[in-house]
């Protein structure tokens, strides 16, 4: 099959509103595609492929549904009946791109126009945003719709930068607007007031998993497998801080008697890769606060971190009830010094380290060492936590990371071009909370986690070194 793009520049077509611009046409050479040729009573006739839409009584309708009797739509609003329905091949088809009302008339039958940005070639789809994205930057508007394709297809990529709603801090932006200008709206299958859970049902037996989930669940089809499953990935939502201390967000409040986890993912605090705290609630695994920022020196980090446990500390009146730490390799030692410039007796809590390996005291290091052995382990861990409900994370933008945190090699890692530090912060939080099951006997929640029958594998990963 060959695949033509002709670009309209002066021609219009004949719509139910009058003459309007398109974009242009799509010519599909030897496709010979299963088609049928329609003819209505006033013998005019119209051939197309059997998933084109016309329309019947104010609604779509497939061309592969229709029967003979049938009505459809005509210019005025008018409907008229078909008289013969002919089986045929189309060897080659054509396909009007975006016409401003998404609607042509064929033959004075109304038609619906190919106009799903996700399954136009994406040469041209690409082209086509190139050129309108000219005309939207000084003052047009623009209505993109489609059901998801692939995950990294043009529309995809529109998607998602609607879908970045949160500034440098994570914070939502006022304007609710995406980073691309764009609002992101999704039309549910079940806002149909046809539809139910048995009509669900049937179209999922019909068309098969894959289809369902892009077709009605309107999700993306991934070729990398994230790390938490993708559909308990759509059941996280995130919620609004219920306060900010400067850029702090807090989603619970603490309160006396209970135990609290502050995490430290560093960064160099010069523009690239962001720093991340995050803080839970030991016994019952929940998020509690978080901050993430990448232009904070690594000073201000430390200076920050002090102010969050300081915090803590005011409320729960008890410093042995505060743990913190930070992951001491890349630019550990850096933070280390930072520590002891502060002085680790001026930051209320006890700061948390992994234990000793035996035969390895030389080379202790305060705080936590990331190596791909315990990363695995702990994104293992944390993978059960959060698809068992047995940690509950509020922030949208910790939940945005996630949905880009995939698999590579035999680890996982942000996709390019994406950050993982908020993530890399909570999975600090799962190994401290290893660490600390072995000397707080009264965290219940943590300890009963340990029972193997609860844990869910990650997919298989294998690497093999060649001498």
């Amino acid at each position: 099959m060959k695949q033509k793009t002709k670009i309209n520049t002066k021609y219009d077509i004949l719509t139910p509103n009058g003459w309007e611009n398109f974009e242009g046409i799509i010519f599909n050479h030897n496709v010979n595609k299963k088609s049928k040729k329609i003819t209505l009573i006033d013998n005019k006739s119209v051939t197309a492929t059997l998933d084109h839409k016309f329309f019947s009584n104010d609604k779509e309708v497939l061309v592969k549904n229709l029967k003979t009797n049938d009505k459809l739509e005509i210019k005025n609003g008018e409907e008229i009946s078909i008289k013969n329905i002919e089986d045929i091949i189309l060897v080659d088809t054509y396909e009007i791109i975006n016409s401003d009302s998404h609607t042509i008339l064929v033959n004075n039958i109304k038609s619906h126009q190919c106009d799903e940005l996700a399954f136009l070639r994406p040469s041209l789809a690409r082209e086509f945003w190139t050129s309108i994205s000219m005309t939207l930057s000084t003052g047009g508007k623009c209505f993109v719709t489609s059901t998801p394709n692939h995950c990294d297809d043009m529309f995809a990529e529109i998607w998602n930068g609607a879908n970045k709603v949160l500034d440098e801090f994570g914070n939502s932006r006022p304007d609710g607007l995406g980073v691309n200008g764009f609002k992101a709206i999704t039309a549910g299958w079940n806002e149909h007031p046809d539809r139910d859970e048995k009509w669900a049902e049937e179209q999922r037996e019909k068309i098969g998993e894959e289809r369902f989930a892009r077709e009605v669940l309107c999700e993306f089809v991934s070729f990398e497998e994230t790390l938490i499953n993708p559909f308990k990935l759509n059941e996280l939502k995130g919620i609004e801080p219920i306060e900010k201390q400067g850029q702090v967000r807090w989603y619970a409040k603490p309160t006396i008697g209970n135990t609290y986890l502050v995490s430290l993912d560093p960064s160099l605090g010069t523009g690239g890769d962001p720093a991340a705290i995050q803080v839970f609630e030991a016994r019952t695994n929940r998020q509690m606060a978080e901050w993430t920022h990448n232009k904070t020196t690594i000073e201000n980090q430390v200076q920050l971190l002090k102010e969050i446990t300081t915090y803590l500390v005011s409320i729960t009146k008890n410093p042995t009830d505060i743990y913190w730490s930070v992951e001491n390799n890349t630019i550990g030692e850096a933070i280390l010094v930072a520590i002891r410039n502060v002085g680790e007796e001026n930051i209320p809590g006890i700061f948390l380290s992994e234990p000793v390996k035996l035969g390895n005291a030389r080379k202790f290091r305060k705080g936590f060492n990331t190596t791909g052995q315990n990363k695995l382990a702990a994104c293992a861990k944390f993978k059960m936590l959060i698809e068992m409900d047995k940690m509950k994370i509020f922030s949208k933008k910790l939940i945005s990371e996630l949905r880009t945190f995939v698999a590579l090699g035999n680890s996982y890692q942000a996709k390019v071009g994406e950050t993982d530090d908020l993530v890399m912060a909570a999975l600090l939080i799962v190994r401290m909370q290893e660490v600390l099951k072995n000397y707080i006997p009264d965290l219940d929640d943590i300890r009963s986690l340990e029972s193997s029958e609860n844990m869910i594998p990650l997919p298989f990963m294998m690497s093999i070194n060649y001498n």
